[in-house]
């Protein structure tokens, strides 16, 4: 009898040790230190917000062990809010992580507006950053970077990013796209076939954090900007190569002295505020307030950083008049604050092609940066300067005009080098067949239960040409939709990275022609819809692999047609990859 009590009580512990252990991650608050492998600027005392750009449905929480959390859902102007607990093991039910333990973990709240005041809809504590990505969809297949990822050895995470594009199996097949700049991390994801998942996420590079996603799947959609993230205010331009020493003369016409630098020098600009331009401005077609800066100016001497010219609070247009860091009225300087409106930046830069200058304007953009470039067709000015475009700020410039010439970079950026490395994986033979095994599978266990039923029951017997025909109809008809669906339409041309002198023209068929001429199309963005997305705006009916339909242009529904050097390719626009000189007609019948 004692021997049975303690067999009983030696199991009772046993399955409570087991239960507590099984149970401990979701209860244990995660300890608020962070893996050295993560920034060790982060904050554990005040949230981090992010507002809600896009919200498309209200989606369940399902925890690793599947267990249903709730519904949660946001809106336009609603909010998430995450506030760090520490850093702990993956959930042991955990479905799959590339990222080491141990892994960031949270306290979430999920907020919707009504009517401006915001409203909690949804809480869980301690949850893993592996959990939320999840929950949220801010990651793809094992690639699961969520909120935070650590940024110690970013080249390490492109790796991840890049092996997962196609892990095999039943994991998603897509392509990868990454791109760096000054201070961010870009991943974009495009699921081939499937549930169509995109997602695309930026990340601080200083702190690792999530600065904006949009991520969407079948009727799914979330897309989110960072409330928190917050410009320096002091940048280090490194001298790539200078010529021409030159005076710099304020807006009044005053003269401050020479300044010179060389290869290896700096130019150091120290972001004083944002205000008014100044009253005696030679003209600047950028909106105030506008950036204001202190500069100084540094030569390499055999290797010695030596200053050679200082000046305090100068606007940024006073910057772009002395460096040369602008055309015309377009005087971008060193950053520009209106960069939330990149539709209006592009047309104050094409506005300006024209002036005491002369020249043609050119627009490229990747997902991190834009690049404008002015070449003078009246005289020997050209000027090509790219910005980040989160944030405005001047990463890369080579300008020149007479003797003068200035290129330089800010950190060590390399322009158009290293930002956007795309991984487009092998086909995945397994699952283009998959359908197929499975089809012919359940039709052969239907047609074999039949016959095992006749045999037992004579009077099903009479039934079996009836249940052969009806499953070999359904089969058949079943595979025919499996492989209409998967046709993949070829492509016209090669992709190209970068296509140039690209003319667009859209007839609105009521009289009205507009015409974009000499742009540029970049990173692999260069399609003929590519060339209509760019200054238009387009309703379409996606249909995958197979291309898509334009709907309307701007607001304007018609039977929209296209062509490219008046010849009609007769594939959808999204297959059609340009060429350089190629002339794109639009036309709404």
């Amino acid at each position: 009898m004692k021997t049975t009590k303690k067999t009983i009580y030696f199991i009772s512990l046993l399955f409570f040790t087991l239960l507590l252990h099984s149970g401990s991650i979701p209860f244990t608050r995660a300890k608020q230190t962070i893996s050295e492998s993560y920034s060790p600027n982060l904050n554990f005392n005040k949230p981090y917000l992010y507002e809600v750009v896009q919200f498309g449905d209200s989606t369940g929480w399902y925890n690793f062990t599947f267990g249903f959390e709730g519904e949660w859902k946001t809106n336009p102007g609603g909010q998430i809010r995450i506030n760090l607990t520490g850093s702990y093991n993956k959930d042991i039910n955990d479905w799959g992580n590339v990222f080491s333990d141990p892994i960031p973990w949270y306290d979430i709240e999920i907020y919707k507006n009504n009517l401006g005041t915001l409203n909690n809809n949804f809480t869980l504590n301690n949850r893993s950053n592996s959990e939320v990505a999840r929950a949220l969809t801010l990651g793809y297949n094992d690639f699961q970077p969520g909120f935070l990822i650590p940024n110690e050895n970013l080249t390490y995470i492109k790796e991840l990013a890049l092996n997962q594009s196609d892990p095999g199996g039943f994991y998603s097949k897509g392509d990868v796209n990454i791109e760096e700049s000054y201070n961010f991390f870009y991943i974009g994801f495009e699921q081939i076939g499937g549930l169509e998942q995109k997602s695309y996420f930026i990340y601080d590079k200083w702190t690792g954090l999530l600065v904006w996603a949009k991520s969407s799947v079948l009727g799914y959609l979330l897309e989110i900007k960072s409330l928190n993230f917050t410009l320096e205010d002091n940048f280090i331009y490194n001298i790539i190569e200078f010529s021409g020493v030159t005076g710099w003369y304020n807006l009044t016409g005053g003269f401050e002295g020479d300044w010179n630098t060389n290869s290896g020098g700096q130019i150091i600009a120290n972001l004083t505020g944002y205000y008014n331009k100044d009253p005696n401005d030679w003209g600047n077609v950028i909106d105030d307030p506008i950036p204001w800066f202190d500069i100084e100016i540094v030569e390499n001497k055999t290797g010695i950083l030596t200053s050679n010219f200082t000046i305090a609070n100068r606007s940024n247009s006073e910057l772009g008049w002395t460096f040369t860091l602008g055309y015309n009225y377009f005087q971008p300087g060193l950053l520009i604050q209106i960069i939330d409106n990149l539709t209006r930046v592009k047309k104050l830069a094409l506005q300006e092609a024209t002036g005491f200058a002369n020249g043609l304007v050119s627009i490229s953009e990747t997902p991190l940066t834009i690049k404008i470039a002015f070449e003078q067709t009246d005289g020997e000015q050209d000027t090509n300067l790219i910005y980040e475009k989160r944030t405005g700020l001047l990463l890369w410039v080579y300008t020149s005009i007479g003797d003068y010439l200035l290129e330089m970079a800010i950190d060590d950026y390399t322009p158009w080098e290293s930002t956007g490395e795309e991984a487009r994986p092998p086909p995945n033979l397994f699952l283009s067949i998959l359908p197929y095994i499975i089809i012919a599978s359940i039709s052969m266990l239907i047609i074999t239960t039949s016959f095992i039923t006749s045999r037992s029951k004579p009077g099903f017997k009479k039934f079996n040409k009836y249940i052969l025909i009806s499953v070999l109809a359904i089969a058949s008809f079943t595979s025919f939709f499996v492989f209409t669906s998967s046709i993949e339409v070829g492509e016209v041309n090669t992709p190209l990275r970068e296509v140039n002198d690209i003319t667009l023209i859209v007839d609105y068929g009521n009289g009205t022609i507009v015409t974009w001429a000499n742009f540029t199309l970049s990173d692999y963005n260069t399609t003929a819809f590519d060339a209509l997305s760019e200054w238009c705006e387009v309703e379409i009916t996606d249909y995958g692999e197979r291309g898509i339909i334009v709907e309307s242009i701007n607001g304007l529904k018609k039977n929209w047609l296209y062509s490219v050097n008046d010849e009609s390719p007769g594939v959808s626009a999204k297959k059609y990859n340009l060429r350089d000189g190629d002339i794109v007609e639009w036309t709404g019948g």
